[in-house]
Formats: structure tokens, sequence, C-alpha cells
């Protein structure tokens, strides 16, 4: 399919099956991950990464970090989760199904804590565009994966998020994770495994286009 099919076409498939029964792991999607990975290479970003941000094995300018785990890095993520007592949501649901997680953080440029005591980030314009840029390359992904028939679900991550499970997966506290990005089996293979498919919540209360676009013109002088 062409560009504004796959971006027309694409839907959140949250793939949720029993954690305790998890779908083996098949390496299905092997081929595509490449692909995927260079749809999220091409987002446009404006400012480069913090110098803080910069390591000998990821030395990348892009403001964006993806951190992957395979379809058997899922189980075992899902095993660790299962001996513990936390409220882990539908995530669990999720890496029983999933052949790649794409966990996606931005890179924010450090400022002054004296400045904003308190605050997840320095609210600056730079950081603004940093979380745009990484947004744009999560994008680019989820139509990347639909374009060849890949489910796919843009999580904000959940317990994922917190300190612990960021350290247990050696995710930099210095990042801050924006989704994660779950990519599932094709749906030819569904029929014959127990699941559950959830649709996105929102999709349909986006109201008529004419309700978020205006045209307009500038005025010649200030009202």
């Amino acid at each position: 399919m062409n560009a504004l099919e796959a971006i027309l076409s694409r839907r959140t498939s949250k793939v949720l099956v029993d954690p305790d029964k998890p779908w083996e792991v098949t390496g299905s999607l092997k081929e595509f991950l490449p692909e995927i990975l260079l749809a999220a290479e091409s987002a446009p970003f404006h400012y480069p990464a913090h110098r803080s941000h910069k390591h000998p094995d990821h030395d990348s300018p892009v403001p964006w970090r993806i951190h992957c785990l395979d379809g058997e890095g899922c189980r075992q993520l899902l095993k660790i989760i299962r001996t513990r007592d936390v409220a882990a949501g539908k995530i669990p649901a999720m890496l029983a199904a999933a052949e790649y997680l794409a966990l996606t953080t931005w890179l924010p440029t450090p400022g002054d804590p004296s400045d904003n005591p308190g605050q997840y980030f320095d609210p600056t314009l730079e950081n603004m565009e940093h979380i745009a840029a990484a947004s744009a390359a999560i994008q680019n992904m989820l139509i990347a994966a639909t374009a060849r028939g890949v489910p796919n679900y843009w999580s904000s991550g959940g317990l994922l998020r917190e300190e612990e499970w960021m350290k247990r997966l050696d995710i930099p506290a210095s990042q801050i994770l924006l989704g994660a990005i779950f990519f599932f089996p094709r749906e030819e293979t569904f029929p014959h495994r127990p699941m559950e498919i959830a649709p996105g919540k929102m999709r349909s209360q986006k109201g008529k286009q004419s309700s978020w676009v205006r045209f307009m013109r500038p005025m010649a002088e200030n009202p």
C-alpha cells in the first residue's frame, strides 16, 4: 500500500493473550523489523540530542532512543513481572503475544533543577521539539508496520515507565519513556490462537474535520 493508504488504514490493535498461556514465539516478523526501524530513522528532528546523552555505543544526535525486545525477551519480561506483586494492567497480556517490543524514549535537554523544582523535565522549546521528533519516529514505525500488515499498539508503557523497570531494562535514567510500541504476529495467525483484540477508544471521537481545522488569512492590523 502507498503511504496515505497505510496512514488511513492504521488501527490500534491491542492483542491480549492469557499471560498464563503465552503464545509461542514464531520469529515471523524478523524480516520486517529492519524496515520498521528504518522508518523511525527517517523521522525529522530540529535540535540534536544534548551531549550528556551521547555514549560510545549510542552517539547519534537524534533526540530519541529505541530499546528493542524480541519475542523471547518479551516472554522473559512477562515472567519477571508475574513473579512480582505489582499492578501491571494489560502489559502482561500484550507481552504474552508480542513478537517485538520497541521501548522508545526521548532525550531531554537538562536544565537547572532550581528553575523548575519538581518538574519532570525543563519546559523549554528545545524539549518540546525533542518530544515531537520522538513522536514522529514512533508514528513512522506504526505506519511502516501497518503497510506490512503487522498489528501494532502504542502504549504509554504503564509500569515500564517506573524507575525499577527502567533499571531492569538497562534504560538510562536520563531518558524518558514516550511509548512502549508492541508489534504482534500478522493477523492470519489469529484464528488458531485464543486472544482478544482491543481497538483504540478515541478513534471515533475525533469529530468532524471542520471541528479541528480552520482556514485563515493574516490580519493587516492587530485587533
